[in-house]
């Protein structure tokens, strides 16, 4: 153990006792888990406690509140608590202390998360695969816990980028998703924002996203797709079909397709081929491991967007449906706010009850969880009314069912069954509302 560091501790939690206006800078940057031995974690934690309850802390306060907890031996008796405040110098250097302290704590964490990787290398059953995404994952989340930057710091990027956003050509502030509709009252997928599309099994989710990933690799924006529901080959075919112009099912068993259409899909495949896309491979795969290969690519490959298809198949930690999709919901927001990048997620929606098939789907019809609705930035749902056999038509809609800084509203839509594309529904009545 660093004596420096354990007598930066002691310092610092002196000073707190004689004078307890120091604890709100302490526990600005510092959490009880970064003090380096247990008896300094629970003074700390009692030190928040009793200051949150509006107490003061001192050398008798604090000794008797251990003592009903039945915690002051395990922090070395009264006398370690009057001991702490011995050679604290008059006026204490509180952020020196806070930042040897929380230095330490990282450091700790780095050997713990090395050397847990070098027992599981070790492990002749454990994955190498699994380990080193698990150890990426674990060091980026380490290097991603930083301090957020003061608002003077920030005001000045923030007034440059509005002065370029104030020039620009175009009309959007994000990536483009490829219906207009959905892109003139969004302006975009933002960066550091997480959009959720939600629909019925069967309505066009992965087809809605497909042609997302199609809108940013025309414009040069490099997108990464997990999709744990369809195979690379999958993918590329709805892609090719896109580019081509070539009816999906002549794409799905070229045996029909016709020569004119095979050179079609051959000049496609050459585009295609040059595009900024990366279409993981991995099929169950845990959120955790999800979201490391993401800032692995995002820094490595310079990702400006991620796909995921879809909540509801993503492996997560928890005891039931409903927290594993919220541990993803959770998961792909952290992503998209430490990166800074837009993330679209899928979701499904609940079945409609059978007395009313065709019912305008709501926001509360994402399945599982109420984290999908909190954690969104933008919700989007996509509805098309199915016929007496509960197949859907061409006819859709798209419903913008929360957006936080902007408007909602309802935009039709035809739905290519060739193609399998969502387009403008042609002399189609949009309704719009203001955001409140």
């Amino acid at each position: 153990m660093n004596e420096y560091v354990l007598a930066a501790e002691r310092t610092l939690l002196g000073s707190v006792l004689l004078d307890n206006r120091h604890y709100d800078e302490a526990a600005e940057r510092l959490r009880p888990e970064d003090f380096a031995i247990d008896s300094h974690r629970r003074i700390f934690r009692r030190m928040g406690e009793m200051l949150g309850a509006g107490r003061g802390v001192d050398t008798t306060t604090l000794p008797e509140e251990l003592a009903r907890r039945t915690e002051i031996d395990c922090i070395g008796g009264y006398a370690y608590v009057a001991s702490l405040t011995e050679g604290v110098p008059r006026r204490p250097h509180v952020a020196d202390y806070v930042r040897t302290v929380e230095q330490a704590a990282k450091r700790r964490r780095a050997h713990e998360a090395f050397t847990g990787m070098l027992a599981q290398a070790e492990d002749p059953g454990e994955d190498v695969d699994e380990i080193f995404t698990r150890g990426i994952s674990r060091m980026l989340e380490l290097q991603s816990s930083k301090d957020e930057p003061a608002t003077a710091a920030v005001i000045i990027p923030l007034l440059d980028r509005m002065e370029q956003e104030h020039t620009r050509k175009s009309d959007l502030l994000g990536l483009p998703t490829g219906l207009q509709s959905l892109d003139s009252v969004t302006r975009g997928m933002q960066s550091s924002e997480l959009t959720v599309l939600g629909a019925r099994s069967g309505v066009g989710k992965s087809a809605f996203m497909i042609q997302a990933a199609i809108a940013n690799c025309r414009a040069g924006n490099r997108v990464l797709i997990f999709s744990l529901e369809m195979t690379q080959e999958q993918i590329l075919r709805r892609i090719l079909a896109s580019v081509a112009g070539v009816p999906f099912c002549s794409v799905r068993d070229t045996k029909w397709a016709t020569d004119h259409d095979m050179a079609k899909i051959h000049y496609a495949a050459g585009v295609v081929a040059d595009w900024p896309l990366d279409i993981d491979p991995s099929g169950a795969i845990h959120i955790d491991q999800l979201t490391a290969k993401a800032r692995h690519a995002i820094r490595r490959n310079a990702v400006k967007l991620v796909c995921v298809d879809y909540a509801q198949i993503v492996p997560a930690d928890g005891r039931d449906e409903r927290l594993r999709v919220a541990a993803v919901s959770r998961g792909v927001t952290r992503l998209a706010k430490d990166e800074g990048i837009p993330v679209l997620l899928l979701s499904q929606l609940s079945r409609p009850d059978k007395t009313n098939v065709n019912r305008r789907p709501r926001l509360s019809d994402l399945r599982e969880t109420s984290q999908l609705e909190n954690d969104a930035n933008v919700a989007v749902l996509l509805h098309r009314p199915v016929d007496d056999e509960e197949q859907p038509g061409s006819d859709a809609e798209l419903i913008v069912a929360k957006q936080r800084s902007g408007a909602t509203g309802v935009f039709p839509l035809e739905f290519n069954q060739k193609s399998l594309t969502f387009e403008e529904r042609k002399n189609g009545a949009s309704r719009q509302a203001v955001a409140s």
